[in-house]
């Protein structure tokens, strides 16, 4: 019987507006854009897993869990 780990907590994406929507996760090795907040959102969806498995971080992708966290700056603000 093999032992399952399972990650409890989630990874941290961050995220950033800079002309283009930008996340980030350094754990999974992840960088991507995109023209709105919602793209962003279901492209780190699409690619989170796969980086999951590629790094080694398990092979259980299903289940992994993903924090966005939105940084802005007084200047640079927007509504979502």
């Amino acid at each position: 019987m093999g032992v399952v780990i399972t990650r409890l907590e989630a990874f941290v994406v961050n995220v950033i507006h800079d002309d283009m929507w930008i996340a980030e996760c350094d754990e999974l090795g992840l960088v991507t854009e995109s023209k709105t907040y919602d793209e962003l959102i279901e492209k780190v969806w699409e690619i989170a897993p796969e980086l999951y498995e590629i790094n080694g971080l398990g092979d259980q992708s299903e289940v992994i869990r993903l924090k966005f966290v939105q940084e802005q700056s007084s200047d640079s603000r927007l509504v979502l």
